[in-house]
């Protein structure tokens, strides 16, 4: 899995978290932020790519991205690109893709529901 912090959109608290990377246990590209809060404890402002095959490429990561002001960085999108073709997907032959996968077909759309089933065949299961 890689991970990396990019910069907050201007207007938001400087102490914001966002961090995106490829998850390939999950075959999906992901990001997350999270927002300080005076307790102490960091409050999810939002979390995509947590189910498998969710978030296919780099260009959608960035797309989505968008819709909570976020522009991902080019150097990063390059980077991300690199990492998950060199890690590869992992989402098959894990012992409980299957589990998961059927947990998260009711809830997900129907193009990720696809990718899922394409993920599990290639992957000799």
């Amino acid at each position: 899995m890689s991970r990396h912090i990019i910069p907050n959109p201007h207007g938001y608290p400087d102490n914001r978290v966002i961090t995106v990377g490829w998850d390939r246990p999950l075959a999906t590209f992901f990001a997350m932020s999270f927002n300080p809060h005076a307790s102490g404890d960091d409050v999810e402002s939002f979390w995509i790519g947590a189910t498998p095959c969710e978030i296919p490429t780099v260009e959608v990561l960035a797309q989505s991205l968008v819709e909570y002001e976020v522009e991902l960085p080019p150097d990063i999108k390059d980077l991300l690109a690199v990492e998950a073709r060199v890690e590869g997907p992992g989402f098959a032959g894990r012992p409980a893709s299957r589990i998961v996968a059927e947990s998260v077909r009711p809830h997900v759309p129907a193009e990720q529901i696809a990718r899922i089933n394409s993920a599990l065949k290639d992957g000799g299961q």
